[in-house]
């Protein structure tokens, strides 16, 4: 997952908002729900991330790429947990390990092959409220 913090430094925040962090050594105590968040930024169009990373199946470099728009952005909202140890979650690993062995009936083995954590993919854009309170509503 992606974490940034609003600071100072953060691009992503306005040159006005970054001055009174530096000035008053923090967000001001006053500004934290989150529509003063969402006003504090500034106002793009998209953020491109790239990762680059290496297969541990064929040690070839893989690349991959995420654009959010400003409507990906949810204030208070942190990613859930994707990754589960097997032995805490012994029934869970039964039914995907059953999963598994389906796609490789079909031919279709995307699941990893790591024998203690199990990667749960329909996690992978899950969202929960962080500690704490006042995220922005979400409708539905």
């Amino acid at each position: 997952y992606i974490r940034h913090t609003l600071d100072e430094r953060s691009p992503l925040l306005k040159e006005k908002v970054r001055e009174q962090i530096k000035n008053a050594g923090g967000w001001d105590p006053h500004m934290n729900r989150y529509q003063d968040m969402l006003a504090s930024l500034v106002d793009f169009h998209r953020i491109r991330f790239t990762f680059k990373g290496t297969s541990t199946v064929s040690n070839a470099l893989i690349f991959s790429q995420k654009i959010y728009t400003i409507e990906d952005l949810y204030v208070g909202y942190q990613f859930g947990q994707i990754f589960y140890e097997q032995k805490r979650w012994g029934w869970l690993c039964g039914l995907l390990r059953l999963q598994k062995k389906t796609k490789e009936e079909s031919g279709d083995d995307t699941s990893p092959d790591d024998d203690k954590l199990i990667l749960d993919k329909r996690l992978i854009h899950d969202i929960l409220p962080q500690q704490g309170g006042g995220q922005e509503p979400i409708g539905g």
